[in-house]
């Protein structure tokens, strides 16, 4: 039996021996190829990243290994392209987990600080924890003195006085350290959370591209390695400037871009899409759909016989919705395009160009680029609601932006040099025009007062009429004309037995489906405007109703 299991033993020696040159070997085969970023196509969710490396091919079959990639690599969007007299035989995508991107530099300077102080903390507790251990044992041992006999009064005054001072002492070196451990824990809190903001760019595994290559020469090869990546994007944001009336306003298009990848974009020619590859690109298809009755169902009851109706609910429209990555996503569309400036029009989606190389770190955070300015001209008004707000609010409309392909965002508004406050562009409804509040303007004052006369109650047999009337007054103590745009509004029957009147509509236009009253009109400078409008409402003496 031992001389089998040497035998066996040996065999299996030789065996192993065996396959270390042909394992050697494979490993000889895989030539690294370091490659860096040198384009990322940013789209609304998710980035198409572009790769260049060069590298000597050997004549023959060879393996090059593209290394040090995001994990994140979505291996069906791999596109692998290049210049030489060679043939690419195969393509493929592997994660690397004993490989991890490189460690930065702050994040390890916050570990050795956090590290540094977590070490500091446990002195002092150590030290707080000596405080406590002499305290317990300076009260055992006065208990057991106080217990022996034979201790004068005098003897026992000086252990006590002993006592009370070393418990004082005791006392003020625990609350010491107590306090150091307290400011130090607030410190490395502190770093923990500095830390925290920065774990997007901790150690991750990398990924590798194989490539199988055949040459039938040396050569001097260039590869570009495209592949697209979902952890990134970029969102739309603005800047409106209006410099003063009667001028266009500017707006700034940004972007916010956002890099998770867990690999630097450094100085790499950027471009911002309108597309978002995440969403699918298989058409939807609708299935037929049979409009099915509600069916009864009679059961038979246990007791006498009788007969129950059970209903069941009609059955719901199907329909088939696809959301299958396509290859084709991530490939440009040969179309015929338009460049202006930084945009690129695509046959589906908008391209901005940034013109300079942009740097991107993969931190998780948002990063602001200047896309484009556009001049857009502009109309200015003034609005005002005295019955919500006796303030009024000058707004510019602009026309021309649906020219502008803007996608829809948060706005930071400037009027005159100063800062307004935040809006949104809401571009996904269609219309003509834009409106952008710029604030309040003190210059314009409105004035809202019950009409005097107006509270009469006549009672005729079983109803009863409210009269309501109101007066407004514009007054502009500004040094140039205004336009401006009032709005009230009188109140609609929630009842056949309610009658409500518009007696006096004070020469504003009516909408007799929501009662909005709507004056337009122009106020001189140091001018000044009256308006008025007043109502019946007529309603049963019994049912009261409630009115301004």
């Amino acid at each position: 039996m031992p001389n089998l299991m040497s035998t066996l033993s040996i065999r299996t020696l030789c065996a192993s021996l065996l396959l270390i040159p042909g394992m050697a070997f494979a490993a000889e085969r895989e030539k690294p190829i370091t490659s860096k970023v040198s384009e990322a196509k940013v789209f609304l969710a998710g980035a198409q990243v572009s790769r260049t490396a060069n590298a000597v091919i050997p004549s023959g079959p060879s393996t090059l290994v593209f290394t040090g990639l995001t994990q994140s690599v979505d291996p069906q969007s791999i596109q692998v392209t290049g210049k030489g007299g060679y043939s690419i035989l195969s393509v493929n995508h592997r994660i690397n987990y004993l490989t991890e991107s490189p460690k930065k530099k702050e994040i390890t300077d916050l570990q050795d600080q956090i590290k540094k102080l977590e070490h500091d903390w446990n002195i002092e507790n150590g030290v707080q924890q000596v405080w406590v251990n002499e305290e317990q044992l300076l009260l055992k041992n006065s208990a057991v003195g106080g217990q022996q006999n034979g201790l004068t009064a005098a003897q026992l005054q000086a252990v006590n006085d002993y006592v009370r001072e070393r418990m004082k002492a005791m006392k003020v070196g625990w609350l010491t350290q107590e306090e150091k451990k307290r400011v130090i824990g607030e410190e490395a809190d502190k770093l923990r959370q500095q830390l925290a903001q920065l774990q997007a760019q901790a150690p991750q595994p990398t990924s590798e591209i194989v490539v199988e290559i055949d040459s039938p020469a040396e050569v001097n090869a260039t590869f570009v390695l495209t592949y697209f990546v979902g952890n990134a994007g970029w969102t739309p944001a603005y800047d409106l400037r209006a410099k003063s009336v009667g001028q266009p306003i500017e707006l700034l298009m940004k972007a916010q871009v956002v890099n998770s990848t867990g690999e630097d974009w450094t100085k790499v020619d950027m471009s911002l899409s309108s597309g978002n590859p995440t969403q699918g690109g298989v058409m939807p298809q609708l299935q037929t759909w049979v409009l099915e009755q509600p069916y009864t169902i009679q059961t038979l009851s246990a007791r006498g016989g009788r007969m129950d109706d059970v209903r069941a609910p009609a059955a719901a429209p199907s329909v088939a919705e696809g959301n299958v990555y396509s290859k084709d996503l991530y490939e440009d569309v040969p179309a015929n395009t338009e460049v202006m400036n930084t945009t690129v029009y695509r046959t589906t989606t908008v391209e901005f160009s940034i013109d300079a190389p942009f740097t991107v770190p993969a931190d998780g955070m948002a990063h602001t680029v200047g896309v484009k300015t556009h001049s857009i001209p502009s109309s200015f008004k003034h609005y005002c609601t005295p019955k919500l707000d006796k303030d009024a609010f000058l707004y510019a409309r602009t026309t021309g932006w649906e020219d502008l392909n803007l996608l829809p965002g948060q706005a930071n508004v400037f009027f005159e040099g100063t800062y307004v406050g935040q809006s949104f562009l809401d571009l996904s409804r269609p219309q003509d025009t834009l409106d952008i509040s710029l604030g309040r303007d003190k210059g314009v004052v409105v004035e809202r007062v019950r009409r005097k006369g107006a509270d009469d109650k006549a009672v005729v047999g079983g109803k009863r009429t409210v009269l309501r009337g109101w007066d407004l007054t514009v007054k502009n103590n500004k040094s140039t004309a205004i336009d401006l745009e009032v709005r009230d509004q009188y109140p609609l029957s929630p009842r056949s037995e309610i009658e409500v009147k518009l007696e006096d509509k004070g020469g504003a236009e009516v909408n007799d489906q929501n009662g909005m009253l709507t004056w337009n009109m122009k106020v001189e400078p140091k001018g000044i405007k009256k308006l008025g409008f007043s109502y019946t409402v007529k309603h049963p003496k019994d049912q009261p109703v409630i009115v301004e």
